[in-house]
């Protein structure tokens, strides 16, 4: 008997890699096709020194039946106004595993939608990311909607077994001084004094590493490294084919609310976030949730050192977080979604 076929619907590498770890435990039940829209496509322009979408999908290729390159975007801004259902026949599949929450209309993703609904298909969407607000398109762009509290944050299950160390400390940022940013609190020179990461990296006698992102409307990314290096003396990562380690050999972690930083709260690393600097979203109640003040950074810092992994947190934030099953849980939901639509 053949398998049911699903649809993997990827849109953007930042969104979708919360997901890759699905796919080798769904492919034993589903046959799975990976269709690489917009950001996802290798028809858009990558930025920075490693392209981690070429690095994610050499990894999961064994686990899929075919991949599909769809349109991608010139710059940021672009469109795309081309049918997605003309790159592949939408006849094949029972359901859809779409990467955003958002409605993304400029890939064309309601129009997709509509072409599922006409041939009776159920579309998954998932959580973007840490939101103040999360976006909701259901009935729009997707049927039902896949957030961290019902289906965790799969991706982090691969850091179970992962080996730590104290190499570093590390600063995971959001938006740098050199651009516009939406936020009051970006890494500049006022950062780096008032953050006073400069005296406890002395303390510690550990140097800084600063993981930046690349992005599409700021396609000079190697001026972002310098912007960094001005203020800073450290070492500058762009991009990395193992995140996981780089989070695993922090001694702390300085971050903007993210859903990366969930990472190293779920590892029980000392895990600082920094108010104004992105969205609080999951973070609401996070402990270590402080002013952009030394003072406070040292006394959050001090009492996760003493006190251990928030648990009682992770609980309450993300499905399966604190002993890395989310994968499973986010498998077993997917099957009751299927299952309801009588699949």
């Amino acid at each position: 008997m053949s398998k049911t076929k699903l649809l993997l619907l990827f849109t953007n590498h930042r969104v979708a890699e919360k997901l890759w770890l699905i796919i080798p435990k769904l492919s034993k039940q589903y046959e799975l096709d990976l269709f690489l829209v917009g950001l996802m496509s290798n028809e858009t322009p990558w930025i920075g020194d490693i392209d981690e979408r070429v690095v994610v999908i050499s990894k999961y290729k064994k686990y899929i039946n075919k991949i599909i390159n769809g349109p991608g975007v010139k710059y940021h801004g672009d469109n795309i106004t081309t049918p997605l259902d003309s790159y592949i026949d939408i006849k094949e599949y029972s359901a859809v595993i779409f990467d955003d929450n958002r409605k993304m209309s400029e890939f064309n993703i309601p129009n997709f939608y509509n072409i599922c609904k006409q041939n009776k298909l159920v579309v998954i969407g998932n959580s973007h990311g840490n939101e103040d607000t999360p976006h909701d398109a259901t009935n729009i762009s997707y049927d039902y909607k896949m957030d961290f509290q019902t289906g965790g944050i799969p991706a982090n299950d691969s850091l179970k077994n992962i080996k730590r160390s104290t190499k570093h400390i590390l600063i995971i940022c959001n938006f740098l001084g050199n651009r516009f940013s939406p936020y009051g609190t970006n890494f500049n020179e006022d950062f780096v004094i008032k953050s006073g990461i400069t005296e406890l990296s002395k303390h510690y006698n550990l140097p800084i590493v600063v993981k930046i992102k690349t992005r599409l409307d700021n396609p000079n990314y190697e001026d972002s490294i310098n912007y960094v290096k001005s203020l800073l003396d450290c070492t500058v990562v762009a991009n990395t084919d193992n995140i996981d380690q780089l989070i695993a050999d922090s001694a702390f972690i300085i971050s903007a609310p993210s859903t990366l930083a969930f990472k190293p709260i779920q590892l029980g690393i000392p895990t600082i976030l920094i108010k104004g600097s992105g969205a609080i979203g999951c973070y609401k109640n996070y402990p270590g949730l402080v002013n952009l003040n030394r003072e406070e950074i040292i006394n959050s810092l001090t009492h996760q050192i003493d006190n251990g992994k928030y648990t009682k947190f992770l609980e309450l934030s993300i499905a399966g977080g604190n002993n890395f099953i989310s994968t499973d849980i986010y498998i077993k939901k997917i099957k009751e979604y299927i299952n309801e639509n009588n699949i």
